[in-house]
């Protein structure tokens, strides 16, 4: 049986959601080293969404949502680049 491929947006979906859950145990976290740890993976997550969501902008067709996934990857990149 074949699975059904995941469309970049579905992954992005579920790479961001990844982020932040690991950036809510950031917060809990009491290890400086884990704390830093946490902070770059979920740095680079979003950074790997981002590339997703650019992917999908590239394969629309449909203007007005093409700026959207082009707003939502904007946004993305600069919480990569803090």
């Amino acid at each position: 049986m074949r699975k059904a491929q995941v469309t970049p947006m579905e992954q992005a979906a579920a790479i961001i959601a990844l982020s932040e859950r690991l950036r809510k145990k950031c917060h809990k976290a009491r290890d400086r080293e884990t704390v830093a740890d946490l902070r770059l993976a979920t740095r680079y997550l979003r950074a790997l969404a981002a590339s997703g969501i650019a992917e999908e902008a590239d394969a629309e067709t449909d203007s007005r949502r093409k700026a959207q996934l082009e707003r939502k990857f904007l946004q993305l990149y600069c919480e990569f680049l803090g």
